[in-house]
C-alpha cells in the first residue's frame, strides 16, 4: 500500500507532460537553435567559485568547464593527462618507488607541463603554479580539496619552467591523479596577504572577481554569472588545445526540477542534467516515452552514491545494531524499480556491483523490516503504545533526515523513507533546507543531527578515504574539508583504506578494496542507498557529449558541437 501513491504521482506527471508538450512543441518550433550556443539547465547554484575550497559533485561539474585538473579518467577508465605532457607511470620511468628514511619507501613523481599552456589573460601556467598550489594545499591553515590532492607530495623540486619532481611519503596506487592548479601570478599575493582559510576564501579573485580572465586555463572563462540564476561560459581565446565548436555555454538555473523540465520542453534550455542535480529518472522517463525522438537520452553506468550519513556523535545512532536496522527498514529494490525504472541500481556498499573491485561475498541488506524490528529489540527499543520505539531511559527514536529543499527525487525518497521508518517504530522527521545551507553548515560544520541524505562520487582515482577515513572528517583544524560527515573512525578502516592505497597491482587492490568494504558493510557509516547512472536529456543534435566518462564530462566540453 505504501507505494500506492508513487503509481498515481507517475499518471499525474505524464498527464501533465502531455500537456506541456503540446503548448512546448508549437513555441520551440518558433526558434532556431543557436549553434554557437548551448544553455544546460541546472539547479544547484554553487556556494563560492574557488576550484579546490569545499569541493562536492556540484562544483566538480561546473569548474571544470574554465579550471582542467592535471589528470582524469575517461569513459574507458583511463587515465590520461589533461594539463600534463605524459602520464607518469612506473613503466616509462617518470614514477619511481624509491628509498626513504626510516627504511620506508615513497614515490616521486615527474609531472611535465605542456609548454604552451596560457592562462586566460595570456601569462603562461608554469611550475611555478604546481609549486604555489602545493605550498597552499600543505598549509594546515588552508584547507583544500583532498579527491587527489596536492597535499599527498611531502616535497616538491622545480626541474624547469614547466617539470616539477614530487616527493611521496608512502607508495600509493594513486600517485598520477592530480587536481587543477592555480594562477600564481593572481592568487599568490592574495594568499599572502590572507594566511586562514576564511580570509583567504573572502578574498580570493575567484569568489569577489571570478570572471578575471587570469584564473582560468581551460577551454572556457567564466565571462559572466548572477548569482542563482546564470553562469556563462565563452570559449577562451588563449586555450592552445582543439577550439571548442560552441563558443558559449550558459548554465541557466531554476528553483526545482519540475520547471527544469518545463524549460527544456519549451526550448529555454537544451540539456538538463538527470539526478541529482536535475530532472528526476523518473521524469526523464516520462519524457522518453512521449517525447523519444525530440530529445537525445545519454545514459551510462555511474559511480556516483547516494547515501545517508548517520552522525555517529547522536547516541541513538551509536549502536551499529541500530544503523543495521535503518538500512533494513528501507526497501530500496522497490524504490529503484518504481520511481527509477530499476535504472539506479541498489548499493550494497561505496562500490556498485559493476565495478571489477566490487566483493559479491559482503554482507548486504534486503528489505527486511521484521529484522530491522529484531535488531532494534536487541538494542533495546520496544514500541511504545503510539507505535514509536523507546528505550529503558525513556528516549524515543525520533531521528531527523535532511537533504536537498527543491530536489524532486530526494524529497519523495525520503518521504518514503519516512514512511518505511515507522513501520518499525522509527520516527522519522523530514527536513528540506537549501543547498548553501545544506553544504555549508548542515555538512561542512556537521550540524545536522540525525541522518543526512546527500551523493558522493567514487571515481577511479578517489581513495574512500574522503568519506570513510578518520582524518576526513571536516573538523576546524583540517579546513573542514572532507565528507566523512558521519565522524566515523575506525583504526581497522584507516588501516584497510592505507593498504588499499599503496596497492598497486589489481590483484592486491582486488583483496584491500574486500577488507574495506567488508568493514563498511559491518559498520555502516553511512546507509548505502543506490548508484547514479551518468544521465543527461539534450536536444537531438548535441554530438560529442562523452556522458560515459568517469570524472566531469566537462573536463572534455571544446569536443561538443551543435551538428
Amino acid at each position: 500500500m505504501k507505494y500506492e501513491w508513487f503509481g498515481i504521482g507517475t499518471l499525474l506527471r505524464v498527464a501533465l507532460l502531455g500537456a506541456m508538450v503540446t503548448i512546448s512543441v508549437a513555441l520551440a518550433a518558433m526558434a532556431q537553435p543557436n549553434k554557437d550556443e548551448l544553455v544546460v539547465g541546472q539547479l544547484q547554484f554553487l556556494t563560492n567559485f574557488h576550484p579546490l575550497v569545499q569541493v562536492n559533485n556540484t562544483k566538480r561539474l561546473v569548474i571544470n568547464y574554465a579550471l582542467r585538473p592535471m589528470t582524469a579518467f575517461d569513459e574507458n577508465v583511463q587515465n590520461q593527462c589533461i594539463l600534463c605532457e605524459t602520464l607518469p607511470t612506473i613503466q616509462n620511468g617518470l614514477a619511481k618507488i624509491v628509498d626513504l628514511p626510516d627504511d620506508k619507501k615513497g614515490m616521486t613523481v615527474t609531472l611535465a607541463l605542456k609548454k604552451d599552456l596560457l592562462w586566460g589573460d595570456g601569462v603562461p601556467v608554469t611550475s611555478k603554479d604546481i609549486a604555489f598550489t602545493w605550498k597552499m594545499a600543505r598549509d594546515p591553515k588552508i584547507g583544500f580539496s583532498n579527491y587527489n590532492g596536492w597535499n599527498r607530495a611531502s616535497a616538491l623540486r622545480v626541474v624547469d619552467d614547466h617539470t616539477v619532481e614530487l616527493t611521496l611519503p608512502a607508495v600509493i596506487s594513486s600517485y598520477n591523479s592530480w587536481d587543477q592548479i592555480l594562477p600564481e601570478h593572481l592568487e599568490g599575493p592574495i594568499y599572502a596577504a590572507n594566511p586562514t582559510l576564511n580570509q583567504y576564501v573572502k578574498q580570493s579573485l575567484y569568489n569577489t572577481h571570478p570572471t578575471n580572465p587570469g584564473l582560468w586555463n581551460g577551454a572556457y572563462l567564466l565571462s559572466d554569472y548572477q548569482i542563482g540564476t546564470r553562469i556563462i561560459f565563452r570559449a577562451n581565446p588563449k586555450w592552445t588545445g582543439p577550439k571548442p565548436h560552441i563558443a558559449t555555454i550558459v548554465l541557466s538555473y531554476r528553483d526545482n526540477s519540475s520547471a527544469l523540465l518545463q524549460n527544456l520542453l519549451a526550448g529555454a534550455v537544451d540539456a538538463v542534467p538527470v539526478s541529482p542535480g536535475g530532472i528526476s529518472i523518473s521524469q526523464m522517463l516520462d519524457l522518453q516515452a512521449q517525447q523519444r525522438d525530440r530529445f537525445a537520452y545519454h545514459l551510462a553506468y555511474g559511480t556516483n552514491l547516494e547515501r545517508i550519513a548517520v552522525n555517529l556523535d547522536n547516541p541513538l545512532l551509536q549502536d551499529k545494531r541500530v544503523r543495521q536496522a535503518l538500512l533494513y527498514a528501507i526497501d530500496r529494490k522497490a524504490m529503484s524499480d518504481v520511481l527509477f525504472g530499476g535504472l539506479q541500481p541498489v548499493a550494497h556498499g561505496i562500490l556498485s556491483n559493476e565495478n571489477a573491485y566490487y566483493d559479491k561475498d559482503i554482507p548486504t541488506y534486503d528489505y527486511n523490516p521484521a529484522r530491522a524490528r529484531e535488531l532494534l529489540a536487541q538494542a533495546g527499543w520496544k514500541p511504545a503504545s503510539d507505535g514509536i520505539c523507546v528505550d529503558d531511559k525513556g528516549r524515543r527514536l525520533t531521528l531527523e533526515l535532511v537533504t536537498t529543499a527543491g530536489n524532486q527525487t530526494r524529497q519523495e525518497i525520503a518521504q518514503v523513507i519516512q514512511s518505511e521508518m515507522l513501520d518499525v517504530c522509527v520516527d522519522l522527521r523530514n527536513i528540506f533546507v537549501p543547498l548553501q545551507q545544506f553544504n555549508g553548515d548542515m555538512a561542512r560544520k556537521r550540524q545536522f543531527t540525525g541522518l543526512m541524505m546527500s551523493s558522493i562520487d567514487f571515481s577511479p582515482s578517489v581513495s574512500p578515504r574522503i568519506a570513510l577515513g578518520s582524518n576526513a572528517i571536516p573538523k576546524p583544524d583540517n579546513g573542514r574539508v572532507g565528507n566523512n560527515f558521519s565522524g566515523y573512525a575506525s583504526p581497522d578502516m584507516d588501516k584497510a583504506i592505507g593498504e588499499l592505497e599503496r596497492a598497486l597491482d589489481p590483484d592486491t587492490t582486488k583483496q584491500k578494496w574486500a577488507d574495506v568494504q567488508r568493514i563498511f558493510s559491518d559498520d555502516l557509516p553511512m546507509l548505502p542507498l543506490y548508484f547514479y547512472p551518468r544521465a543527461y536529456v539534450s536536444v537531438p543534435d548535441l554530438a560529442h557529449f562523452r556522458q560515459g566518462t568517469l570524472d566531469p564530462l566537462q573536463i572534455w566540453a571544446e569536443e561538443w558541437e551543435r551538428k
